[in-house]
């Protein structure tokens, strides 16, 4: 008796039932795991995962490649999503982020100064209220996200 091994998994319980069914018609015992968390078609909150026998792995993987073979990918299509994922983080990087930035500190220079400066007394320690600062965060964070939206919009 070996161990179970997960070789494909899916976001829709239907195409999970339909390579099980598959495999099991050419003599492969499979199961799927989180088969019951969802029986909806928008979704499983969990992905279903397809788990054959250990010794039954390679000849299940080769089965539904040569039946389906987008069920795997393929690794043109791997690199060009890792290549997509690394642009869209070199753009935040040297565009939403340093948008942010300028966006806080100019906020935080060009805001008018409280007119009534006081100082607050909270616990024998004294504060200055000076929501400058808070401010330009909140400017800041929003010029990175609408930055970062407005530049994937773009490169559409």
């Amino acid at each position: 008796m070996g161990y179970l091994k997960t070789i494909l998994t899916y976001n829709l319980p239907s195409e999970a039932e339909v390579d099980k069914a598959f495999l099991e018609s050419r003599g492969i015992n499979a199961c799927l795991l989180n088969a019951n968390t969802s029986r909806n078609e928008l979704g499983a909150p969990f992905f279903v995962r397809l788990q054959v026998m250990e010794e039954d792995a390679e000849n299940a993987c080769n089965l539904i490649r040569e039946a389906n073979p987008r069920r795997f990918g393929s690794n043109e299509r791997v690199n060009e999503i890792d290549r997509q994922v690394k642009r869209a983080f070199a753009r935040f990087a040297l565009v939403a982020v340093p948008a942010g930035v300028v966006a806080g500190l100019a906020v935080y220079f060009l805001a008018a100064v409280p007119a009534h400066p006081g100082a607050l007394y909270v616990r024998r320690s004294r504060m200055v209220p000076d929501f400058r600062v808070e401010l330009s965060l909140l400017a800041g964070v929003s010029a990175s996200i609408v930055t970062a939206i407005w530049d994937s919009r773009r490169r559409k």
